[in-house]
């Protein structure tokens, strides 16, 4: 059923039809709820896809993507940017383009990168919620003219409600101290390596050390858990006191919060530290050349390509249909061993 058979059950015009859809007035009030029951009683649905089409050429549709740098080549946000930019071709032929914005790690350069947003025209935003003063503004500012926003990675407390894409970062830490005290056990020492911004820890870092913590409180044991926090723009080094805890033949479970385990294998062969288990997060070249040569014995996969896919697609959707169910995703807590990989 398309709109000229609504028309013509109606007995108006295309351009009735079209009016009373898109609610631009100049139908009277009996004509409208005429049309409105004929519609309602066929089932007829608009072809949004069709009328995006149209669209296209005159209105598109602008998305503002506020990322942290990737100067590494093994950056983890090289891997949404990727999912992000696989939906945007699928939909260029509808009209949506991306800009991207990037941050240095720090709340004052969110901030700034937030404020040239703004100072430009775009129908959504996806960004990741690591500073939540900045956030609370971004989202303030994003309410006051009706944009929505979606955060990727990581999912905090806000003031003005938002849309998350991302894993629980509390059950990964979870998870995590399961799989390690399979291998460790109770007698074993536990380190934990976070990465710090000018603010402390990050968020999702923090979420899943204490998801770590409270699994060995769940089962009732209480191991050695030294905390190594890593600066996130600088080499990381190897203190005395970080000497002193890796010395003994004793299981040692290290469970690096982020993206960065690959960095450990290294420090471990050089300072000729023995029996430790290692697992941290992300599929990223180097955490999985080490995992293929078990070197790292898990990464847990937080699919961060498919969280950018989804968000873009996500937005197009509630951009286009006002369906905001593909915006409520919880990615699962996706354990990653080298059997996965033998064969490639």
């Amino acid at each position: 059923m398309g709109i000229k058979q609504i028309a013509k059950l109606a007995n108006v015009s295309i351009g009735t039809i079209d009016r009373v859809l898109h609610k631009r007035g100049g139908v009277s009030k009996e004509t409208e709820a005429r049309v409105l029951k004929i519609i309602k009683e066929t089932g007829y649905q608009k072809n949004m896809m069709a009328s995006r089409l149209k669209l296209a050429a005159v209105k598109k549709i602008n998305f503002a993507v506020l990322i942290p740098e990737t100067k590494d080549k093994y950056s983890y946000w090289k891997l949404p940017k990727k999912g992000i930019s696989k939906a945007v071709d699928e939909l260029k032929d509808l009209g949506v383009k991306v800009d991207y914005y990037r941050f240095s790690g720090s709340s004052s350069s969110f901030g700034k990168a937030s404020q040239q947003i703004f100072e430009g025209n775009y129908d959504a935003i996806i960004t990741v919620p690591f500073f939540e003063k900045e956030c609370n503004n971004l989202l303030r500012k994003a309410k006051e003219r009706d944009i929505p926003v979606v955060f990727l990675d990581t999912q905090i407390s806000l003031a003005e409600k938002a849309h998350f894409i991302c894993q629980n970062s509390h059950m990964a830490g979870m998870v995590a101290g399961r799989l390690l005290h399979g291998l460790v056990g109770n007698k074993g020492k536990y380190f934990l390596v976070n990465i710090l911004n000018d603010e402390g820890i990050q968020v999702n870092n923090k979420q899943r050390e204490d998801g770590f913590r409270a699994f060995f409180k769940s089962i009732g044991q209480e191991v050695s858990i030294n905390t190594i926090n890593h600066p996130l723009n600088d080499t990381f080094e190897v203190t005395d006191e970080m000497r002193n805890w890796f010395k003994g033949d004793e299981p040692k479970g290290i469970f690096v919060t982020n993206s960065r385990a690959h960095l450990i294998p290294e420090i471990l062969e050089e300072f000729k530290v023995s029996n430790t288990f290692l697992m941290g997060f992300d599929l990223n070249m180097k955490n999985l050349d080490y995992l293929k040569k078990d070197k790292i014995n898990f990464l847990i996969n937080q699919q961060p390509k498919y969280q950018g896919y989804v968000a873009i697609k996500g937005l197009f959707s509630l951009l286009t249909k006002q369906d905001t169910a593909e915006l409520r995703l919880d990615i699962p807590v996706e354990i990653m061993v080298k059997e996965h990989f033998c064969c490639l």
